[in-house]
């Protein structure tokens, strides 16, 4: 039986103050869609990013009954699961998110940004949401530090949901980048730690610091759950290499 991987460890050394702006409209007199219009800082705080886009209350229907089509007693082990899971919710998103991958675009074509700054607004973007717990549990208990949302199955978000919700933890992130930087052209890694119980994304991309080695490629450690983090920089308590493995690539 599968222990489900349900919590991520959100209490880093590092939390530079938040400057992003969220602008929520909710459902259209249709009740058919919601639109939100984000803004935020890249890692200097020389450019102020802007995106506006709308999710079909359809789409994320979709999305939510998709992610309960797991069977855990399937699998052997957690590394399995969670492969079988994340694999699952990026192949049914990936041409679900159009309405935000145009936005993105427009930004990286307008300021004519190379890969690896272009890979840098993406994640920045998602970085600059707010922390959640996302929790299967039926209670938040013992998670008051940050908000919390319970009930959640298996304790994750789809890419369109979290989008919509703006509601995620660490593997909710990092499903969603896999996603979006996949879809761009990169070649995104998911890399969890049952030790540190977090998940984190690594990327092919130009970055000092520190790397995995995979299949003879230098991917750039990526920390998603908070503003600020280059690249190449692993939280200082979660520093050990070894306990990262690869749960997801294509």
């Amino acid at each position: 039986m599968v222990n489900v991987f349900h919590s991520c460890t959100s209490e880093f050394s590092y939390e530079p103050e938040r400057n992003n702006v969220d602008d929520v409209e909710e459902y259209d007199s249709t009740q058919t869609k919601r639109t939100h219009k984000r803004a935020w800082l890249d890692y200097y705080s020389n450019e102020n990013y802007r995106v506006a886009y709308g999710v079909n209350a359809s789409l994320e229907s979709d999305a939510y009954h998709d992610r309960f089509n797991f069977y855990p007693a399937t699998w052997e082990t957690d590394e399995e699961f969670w492969q079988k899971v994340y694999y699952d919710l990026y192949d049914k998103n990936k041409t679900r998110l159009g309405f935000v991958q145009d936005s993105l675009q427009h930004i990286g074509d307008s300021l004519k940004l190379n890969r690896d700054d272009f890979a840098r607004m993406v994640v920045s973007f998602v970085q600059d949401i707010p922390y959640n717990y996302i929790l299967p549990d039926s209670t938040c208990e013992g998670h008051e530090d940050h908000p919390c949302v319970a009930n959640v199955k298996y304790g994750i978000f789809s890419p369109v949901e979290f989008l919509n919700t703006l509601q995620g933890d660490c593997d909710t992130r990092t499903v969603l980048l896999f996603t979006l930087l996949r879809n761009f052209g990169y070649e995104p890694v998911i890399i969890n730690s049952g030790e540190y119980l977090h998940s984190m994304l690594a990327l092919d991309i130009t970055a000092s610091g520190d790397y995995l080695e995979y299949k003879g490629k230098r991917y750039a450690f990526w920390e998603t759950t908070n503003v600020g983090w280059l690249p190449g920089m692993l939280p200082p308590d979660m520093n050990n290499t070894s306990y990262w493995h690869v749960i997801l690539d294509l």
